[in-house]
């Protein structure tokens, strides 16, 4: 009886530090996917709507504005999601806030990157000032 629970014991001990670097790996990969889709979807309300369309990536939201008309200074909101801060994944970069014109042509001068954390587990995703992403 004895030696059966120290096999399961050290069976646990092998199989639950994997299990628990899986988890991370499949949440931090789902925020990655997430930040990808709202780059993607941004780029597309800028094109549908022929209007500039401002993307904010931060941990607790992830936000997509239209601008209603040339010269006004309100926005209409678009989409707001949680942030990856909601599904426990540290968004260890910045917030950022990418703009797109209504050619879909992403604004601004500097790439930005997204650096992604939970557990040992990391992922990069960047994007470039047109919006071109690469993960």
């Amino acid at each position: 009886m004895l030696t059966v629970l120290v096999v399961i014991g050290i069976v646990t001990a092998v199989i639950v530090p994997g299990a628990g670097r899986s988890a991370d790996r499949v949440a931090v990969e789902q925020q990655a996917t997430r930040i990808v889709v709202a780059y993607r979807q941004a780029w597309m309300v800028a094109r549908s709507q022929q209007r500039l369309a401002i993307l904010r990536v931060a941990p607790d939201s992830i936000a997509i504005r239209m601008v209603r008309t040339s010269g006004d200074p309100d926005t209409v909101l678009v989409s707001i999601q949680p942030g990856p801060s909601a599904a426990g994944v540290l968004l260890q970069s910045p917030p950022h806030t990418a703009v797109f014109g209504p050619d879909g042509i992403g604004l601004g001068a500097a790439n930005a990157t997204h650096l992604l954390a939970k557990g040992s587990v990391t992922r990069r995703i960047v994007v470039s000032r047109l919006g071109r992403v690469r993960e």
